[in-house]
Order: C-alpha cells, then structure tokens, then sequence
C-alpha cells in the first residue's frame, strides 16, 4: 500500500512552514500560530475567542499579545465536539453577517 499523498503546502507562507514542521512545538503560542495548527484564517481564531470558544492564557494585559497553552489546543483539535461547535460558530457569524448586508440594502 502506497503512503496516501500530502496535500500541496503551497498556500502557507515560510513562517508558517517552518512552524508547523518544528519537532516539538513552544508551550505558548500567539494566535496566529494557534490558528495554523487548528487549519483556520487569523480572522476565525478572533472569532473563537470571541465566543470564548479558545482561551488565552492568564489575564491579557493591555497591549501585550494573548498566548494560549499549545497542549490545550491540541486537546481540542481532537475534539470532535468542540470542532461541530467551531463549524456552527462560523456559520452563524456569517449567517449574520450576511443577513445585516440583506438588511442595509
């Protein structure tokens, strides 16, 4: 049996590249880099902790960056459940979204 082909890394960019392809990753991680192990667009991980569906670490101090635990957000990219609920999520974000531009129009 063949081993199955990896999908096309060409949309990443170097920096993500190289994270995603260290052997062990930092304990803390900013959300862009959460946002590269979960697959999803910088834009959809500040939807999440939004909707407090991804928690940072400790208190956020004004003007310093949220860190996240990375063993936490591996745990929930497990997570079949908590992934249904980040799916309904943005749908219904967008659904709104949409929905407000019917209603401006």
């Amino acid at each position: 049996m063949s081993k199955p082909q990896e999908a096309p890394l060409t949309n990443m960019s170097h920096e993500e590249k190289e994270f995603l392809s260290l052997p062990r990753y930092p304990a803390l991680i900013d959300l862009q880099q959460v946002c590269w192990l979960l697959g999803i667009k910088l834009h959809q991980g500040d939807i999440l902790v939004q909707k407090r569906l991804l928690l940072p670490v400790g208190k956020r101090r004004i003007r310093k960056a949220r860190l996240f635990a990375t063993a936490y957000v591996l745990e929930l990219a497990d997570d079949l459940e908590w992934l249904a609920k980040v799916k309904d999520t943005f749908s219904l974000y967008w659904e709104k979204i949409n929905a407000n531009k019917d209603q401006a129009q």
